[in-house]
């Protein structure tokens, strides 16, 4: 295949096989009709961009979706954070508008709208947008893209002060038109910021961030690539530690502000490990096979002493590990999760039925697996587990190591 960005034959690497839609949770009537497809990544030597060798329709993916971002207390606060960081960086005011492509159900505008600025979401999932717009968060039922962004811009004259994208980089298969659409919304003046899943973390064994709805895989140096063929740069790096590991990029028309030290110095440490050379993405198989073995081992002593295990939260990258690990009935007594979107559902691949945390204490649990290992800290001391953790119940954390607490 060739290169999403720059049309270079791009060359394979590593496969998970055939794995269903991890998003999208199953009625009982659904589970014999359920479809799976490829999950494989290439790399680029060209623009050293790492991508999905095939790729789902995004209107498939996204047009009902069943993830909320307001389901985490931790992405909450990382909303605050996140605005009040960057409404004092960029300066600004009630006059300035933030525009966020995938709003989802508008938790991070509603931080911006609290300190005083004006907002809009775009998002193409329907019913997701109902409840921001149950919420007060104006936001466009939509794609984003440049054939979008020139009609808001001529027939509504909308420009933003900052065009803000969580996880949603990674998502657009059509990445050069979503990435001209930015700079025609975008203000002369203006930056965007899009936070995203980081590159390195595939060498850190964090493979379930590989599923269907994340296309591309960005290092610094690839987007640095992508962006200036726009007209647009990044001037600002900062890492954060959402989803395991995140990027924070700040992009603006070229020459408009200085590009801060970060950018160079990350794209130095990029070129030292390796990150242009495809020997280096060829060593991942090797660390993933390692901790599935570890896991598996743990899960089959803990059943030989007749101990019993559930699963904790079923978001898209506990189904992939669930999946390529095998890890089903065989294992766990069972699944729960705190949303009522999945609950009553099963899960993809694995069909476990999701029911809601109080099958906790219905039998006396020995073992969580939590699956959203990134917020494992905010789980950990939940309100809802006091009862479980003062029971003696303990928790496996699975990524990037393996620990029980």
């Amino acid at each position: 295949m060739k290169c999403r960005a720059c049309n270079t034959e791009v060359t394979k690497f590593f496969s998970l096989g055939e794995m269903p839609l991890v998003n999208s949770f199953l009625k009982k009537d659904e589970l014999k009709s359920e479809e799976r497809f490829d999950l494989s990544l290439g790399f680029c030597k060209k623009c050293y961009l790492v991508q999905l060798i095939k790729i789902v329709s995004p209107k498939k993916l996204f047009r009902n979706y069943i993830y909320l971002s307001s389901n985490s207390k931790m992405f909450l606060e990382h909303c605050e954070k996140t605005a009040k960081h960057l409404v004092k960086k960029l300066g600004l005011g009630k006059k300035s508008l933030v525009l966020e492509i995938a709003s989802n159900d508008g938790s991070q505008l509603q931080a911006f709208k609290k300190i005083g600025v004006k907002v809009l979401g775009i998002d193409p999932a329907v019913n997701v947008v109902e409840i921001a717009t149950r919420n007060n968060i104006p936001t466009i039922a939509e794609f984003f893209n440049y054939k979008l962004a020139r009609t808001l811009k001529t027939k509504k004259k909308i420009q933003a002060d900052l065009v803000f994208g969580a996880n949603v980089l990674a998502h657009v298969p059509e990445i050069t038109d979503f990435v001209k659409g930015v700079k025609v919304i975008l203000k002369p003046r203006g930056t965007a910021v899009f936070e995203f899943p980081y590159l390195n973390g595939l060498l850190e064994k964090k493979f379930d961030i590989i599923y269907h709805e994340h296309v591309f895989y960005y290092s610094a140096m690839a987007l640095k690539n992508l962006f200036g063929k726009a007209g647009l740069e990044i001037y600002d790096v900062e890492k954060t530690p959402m989803q395991g590991g995140s990027l924070r990029i700040y992009i603006a028309r070229k020459g408009v502000f200085k590009t801060k030290k970060s950018v160079e110095n990350l794209i130095k440490e990029e070129t030292a490990a390796g990150l242009k050379n495809i020997d280096t993405y060829h060593k991942i198989n090797t660390g993933i096979v390692s901790l599935k073995n570890e896991i598996i081992s743990t899960l089959k002593d803990l059943r030989r002493k007749n101990k019993r295990v559930a699963a904790y939260s079923a978001p898209a990258k506990g189904n992939i590990m669930l999946n390529y690990f095998g890890i089903k009935e065989n294992y766990l007594d069972f699944i729960v999760d705190k949303s009522k979107t999945k609950q009553g559902l099963y899960t993809p691949g694995t069909h476990l039925l999701v029911h809601p945390l109080e099958k906790i204490y219905e039998k006396k649990l020995h073992y969580l697996l939590i699956l959203c290992w990134n917020i494992s800290d905010e789980i950990v001391e939940m309100k809802e587990l006091e009862k479980y953790r003062k029971n003696g119940g303990k928790f496996i954390v699975p990524l990037p190591e393996l620990k029980i607490i």
